[in-house]
């Protein structure tokens, strides 16, 4: 059985391709039956009947592909490294950067925004809090244009602020009957962008003209495609970072870079990299 549904899906990929002009061979095979798998039971049909329904329908091939954009996300999502990043790393950068240019961070793969507002809002407390001359700004990209617009509007729902301090959401948010919105203040911080991290041409997102972040945050994304994909995707996130730069990837990754990159784990255990030798 599971011979025949490699196939059919072999089959799929190929279809995505020739008919409709989308390459989904760079996924991992069992993400690509999982999502077959939902589509399927979404619409009520049997798998095998949902391929051959896609071959034909260019719209749900659209619908499938779009389907593969996971765009779910969260403020301050690991509380684990978002305590490191206020207790340790934050405060390296900040010193590093004192009267010497901004703090350079790419949130990649930023999906509706939660992550880059959260990176602000640590970044203008701890600033403040160490009333330093220092500057910061935030390059936050993704591939779905869908989850761009959501970002760049900055407005969420009380269960998608759940995560955030209350002192937080007073200082940070304004709030319009039961939804919140990001403040101009933390907003005017952040460029957010359209780049694809497959692109095997580029290093850096083009906004950035040179890379050299001293922050690159890029989590839940790399175990969703194949291993030579995610070494392409590493790769360019190591050639992004500055002489002294912190890469942090999700809990469910961190085997992964120690086993592919060069980076060394900052603190035993977390998810947080780093390509400078203490």
């Amino acid at each position: 059985m599971t011979s025949q549904i490699d196939r059919e899906l072999k089959v799929f990929i190929t279809t995505m391709s020739r008919k409709h002009g989308r390459d989904i061979s760079v996924f991992e095979e069992s993400f690509l039956r999982n999502s077959v798998e939902r589509r399927s039971d979404l619409l009520g049909v049997k798998q095998s009947e949902y391929l051959r329904y896609v071959e034909e329908n260019r719209e749900e091939a659209e619908n499938f592909y779009h389907s593969l954009n996971i765009t779910f996300t969260q403020f301050f999502r690991n509380s684990l490294t978002f305590a490191l990043l206020e207790q340790y790393i934050i405060p390296r950068l900040i010193n590093k950067k004192a009267n010497r240019g901004a703090i350079r961070i790419w949130s990649a793969g930023c999906s509706c925004g939660q992550e880059p507002y959260s990176l602000a809002i640590l970044l203008s407390e701890l600033i403040s809090a160490q009333e330093q001359a220092v500057t910061y700004r935030i390059l936050a990209t993704d591939s779905s244009q869908q989850a761009l617009s959501i970002a760049k509007e900055g407005i969420y729902d009380k269960t998608g602020v759940n995560n955030v301090k209350v002192q937080f959401l007073e200082k940070y948010f304004t709030r319009k009957d039961e939804m919140y919105a990001v403040s101009s203040q933390i907003k005017q911080q952040i460029t957010f962008s359209y780049y694809d991290l497959l692109d095997p041409f580029s290093n850096n997102p083009p906004e950035s003209i040179y890379g050299d972040f001293d922050l690159v945050i890029c989590s839940n994304l790399l175990f969703y495609y194949k291993p030579e994909i995610q070494q392409l995707i590493i790769d360019k996130l190591q050639k992004s970072l500055s002489y002294i730069g912190y890469l942090v990837t999700g809990e469910a990754e961190t085997a992964l870079i120690q086993k592919t990159s060069k980076l060394k784990m900052v603190q035993m255990p977390s998810t947080i990299f780093t390509n400078y030798s203490y």
